[in-house]
């Protein structure tokens, strides 16, 4: 079977019937990991992962002085075991939507805000310490970003966000080639891709994630309010398209649908080693959750 074969069969398995369940369920349902809208899941990034035993650094969109923004999730088995909260040191952001980690260099991250803000962040232990602080290429005022990811490509890195788009409008998907040194992008590439969904409360683009193969997967999510009721899709959408000068997405003709979810907002997709997903949702009112398949 080929590489980009098994990570869609991997993916088909989230397909399964999901419910609502509490903290520490059996792996085949989430699992709750925050209580109330200051503890949701915007974002998540791999810290450590060692057979069934992953550890996760999840970002929170709070935006207020004193109110979490990092929390480190443990899972044994596919089953959450212990979520604690994490220090953040440096420049305190408003409304965390992203983090990924950085691909060859342990220990550092990039988490990214709505308004473009990011962070370039080194974790040791349960503390999260701020390297640099820099922005985003210039971008539409409307812009409101959910996600970020890189990519090594060679020995350069390949940079991937986008609005989260809604109703009519569209999510625009930027890459470029990202300088860890000096915290600067190259040309930016842009295309917009929906999911077909033109309702006013849909998010075309609520997280991404880039496959080994460089596929490119994308959560959506319908969010009406902050007691929902919520749902969430996830898709391959396309490819990573790496050029000489500059990096590009290409869009696949017909997108892959890997699931759907009732009941969740999904804002979080990381890929484990294993070819595993962890998902995570911010469910407003009703908290963070997680799963793991």
């Amino acid at each position: 079977m080929s590489s980009r074969s098994l990570l869609a069969a991997t993916l088909l398995a989230v397909t399964a019937a999901l419910a609502p369940s509490p903290a520490y369920a059996h792996t085949d349902q989430w699992q709750r990991v925050g209580t109330g809208i200051t503890a949701g899941v915007s974002g998540l990034a791999v810290l450590t992962s060692r057979g069934d035993h992953v550890e996760a650094l999840s970002v929170i969109d709070n935006k207020k002085p004193g109110q979490e923004r990092v929390r480190r999730i443990v899972l044994d088995d596919g089953r959450v075991t212990a979520v604690r909260p994490m220090t953040w040191q440096g420049e305190t952001p408003v409304d965390l939507e992203a983090v990924t980690r950085v691909p060859n260099r342990p220990g550092e991250y990039v988490a990214v805000t709505s308004g473009g803000r990011a962070f370039h962040v080194r974790v040791r232990a349960d503390v999260v310490t701020v390297v640099a602080a820099f922005d985003l290429p210039p971008h539409d005022p409307q812009d409101n970003m959910e996600s970020f990811a890189l990519k090594a490509v060679g020995s350069r890195l390949a940079a991937v966000w986008a609005d989260r788009g809604a109703g009519l409008r569209p999510t625009t998907l930027y890459s470029a080639y990202f300088s860890l040194q000096d915290h600067r992008f190259g040309p930016v590439t842009t295309v917009e891709y929906d999911t077909g969904a033109h309702e006013e409360t849909v998010r075309h683009a609520s997280d991404i994630a880039i496959a080994p193969d460089g596929s490119l997967l994308v959560s959506s999510a319908v969010d009406p309010g902050d007691n929902g009721p919520f749902s969430s899709s996830l898709r391959e959408i396309g490819r990573l398209a790496p050029r000489k000068d500059a990096v590009g997405v290409d869009l696949a003709r017909r997108p892959h649908l890997l699931g759907t979810f009732d009941g969740r907002k999904i804002e979080a997709v990381a890929l484990l080693r294993d070819g595993d997903v962890l998902l995570g949702t911010d469910d407003e009112n009703d908290g963070g959750w997680v799963r793991q398949r």
